[in-house]
């Protein structure tokens, strides 16, 4: 027998391989937050639902590409935005506001301190 056929994939190993590729990732990635976006723009404001909006970003650093970073950020703080003025009141809008904003600044540095980290890793690995 070749050794071909001693290493027929299992469907699970199939779609563990397609997850962990870049392509796979990016899928993730974008399924998380539109979850998270639809689940923001449906619970009321002051829920802190946006944190969530966390996991994507946390997801993009171990991309390959050096742009999926900040590419997550705008996305991620557009829909943040979106759900902020499609989200039912809940609670005052100015208390609303602060908050978001709060996390609007958190998340911008969360994202900048990831991408530089990430970048020097890249960096590092093309000139080995």
């Amino acid at each position: 027998m070749s050794p071909a056929r001693h290493h027929k994939q299992s469907p699970i190993s199939k779609i563990l391989n397609a997850l962990s590729s870049d392509f796979g990732l990016v899928i993730v990635i974008a399924m998380v937050l539109i979850a998270v976006y639809l689940v923001d723009t449906i619970t009321p404001l002051g829920v802190p639902v946006w944190i969530l909006y966390f996991i994507p970003l946390i997801l993009s650093y171990w991309s390959i590409r050096l742009y999926a970073i900040p590419t997550v950020c705008v996305v991620t703080l557009l829909f943040l935005i979106g759900g902020f003025l499609v989200s039912p009141q809940g609670v005052p809008v100015s208390l609303a506001i602060v908050s978001r904003f709060t996390f609007f600044i958190a998340f911008i540095a969360l994202s900048m301190v990831l991408w530089v980290i990430r970048r020097q890793q890249i960096l590092e690995d093309n000139l080995t």
